[in-house]
């Protein structure tokens, strides 16, 4: 069974019953359990992929982390299923990153009725429009009714700052608030999460330094992708991304035109698309222009292997076109 963003109609009055009896029974079988396992481990929650990576390397072997959205499937329309919500219901902190999904009413009436705390890892946007970072650990009581999350098609048409995972810098931030969360519901191993914390900030400042020196020589260029998904990425090392997709839809034939000339001028001969998405409107533009089409998975779990893939697929990219435009 798979939960609708939407409550029922009226009209749908044996869905609407289904829906509440079927929360009901997630709700009250998570009231008759330990929130935690019988192992003693810590139960938490996360959207997608990557966060589950910076949680473990947090967390170690003192918990164990629940995904929302598979790897495979697109996340700004996956809604979860019967059974994420029954896992989600014994969790005892969840960390979003600013999905729809995370504002789904099943995920939320789970959310309110077992005070779980939330910790926002996501970007938010002050009134002047510059980002801020996500609240620090809260619980849902507290952050919910101003915390906005954007629909699917606001966040096709504006992204800027959504995809923060795939930005060491940003990661450090994340496993920052990560580790504040988890040592504050289990004071007794907060000396380890901070030691963690520790291990992991200087991994991701050791990948930072070597993906700036990396593509340093890529300074300024811009690189097309049919998904937004690297603005942060680009941001970090100097960048430009070039989205095929616009707003959520594919080009318009004058909008293809002018990134098929866009194509044409640069110097990074490569299309990123993902398994997450179709992508026949980047396919179409690589016929034309001659670019190779890469696939490449921003929601991959291992976020510090994947990003040095794509800082090498760009880098190669690169040395090609200098080559074939030597004289």
């Amino acid at each position: 069974m798979t939960w609708c963003g939407q409550l029922p109609t009226l009209n749908g009055f044996g869905k609407w019953f289904a829906f509440l009896l079927t929360l009901g029974l997630i709700l009250g079988c998570g009231r008759n359990r330990p929130q935690d396992s019988e192992d003693d481990h810590l139960r938490v929650a996360v959207t997608i992929p990557p966060q589950k990576w910076i949680v473990e390397k947090i967390g170690g072997d003192r918990i164990m982390c629940h995904v929302l959205i598979p790897a495979q499937n697109d996340p700004h329309t996956f809604m979860g299923t019967d059974s994420d919500g029954a896992k989600l219901a014994r969790c005892r902190v969840f960390f979003t990153i600013g999905l729809p999904i995370e504002n789904a009413p099943w995920c939320q009436a789970i959310l309110r009725s077992r005070n779980m705390m939330v910790v926002a890892l996501e970007e938010k946007e002050n009134h002047d429009g510059r980002d801020e970072e996500g609240d620090h650990e809260h619980s849902h009581d507290e952050a919910l009714p101003g915390h906005h999350h954007a629909t699917a098609e606001e966040e096709h048409g504006h992204e800027h700052g959504l995809h923060t995972w795939l930005s060491p810098r940003r990661l450090i931030q994340h496993a920052e608030k990560v580790a504040e969360a988890l040592s504050r519901i289990d004071p007794p191993n907060a000396a380890q999460y901070q030691e963690n914390l520790a291990r992991t900030r200087a991994e991701l400042q050791e990948l930072d330094r070597e993906l700036s020196t990396q593509l340093e020589p890529l300074r300024g260029e811009t690189f097309f992708v049919f998904h937004p998904a690297w603005e942060c990425f680009a941001e970090d090392y100097g960048l430009f991304q070039q989205a095929v997709e616009v707003q959520g839809k594919d080009p318009s034939d004058r909008e293809m035109t002018d990134l098929q000339r866009k194509a044409r001028q640069t110097k990074l001969g490569v299309i990123l698309v993902q398994p997450q998405f179709s992508s026949q409107a980047a396919k179409a533009i690589a016929e034309v222009t001659g670019l190779q089409v890469i696939s490449v998975n921003p929601l991959a779990e291992d976020v510090p292997a994947e990003l040095r893939r794509v800082a090498e697929v760009l880098l190669s990219a690169y040395r090609e076109t200098m080559v074939e435009r030597e004289p």
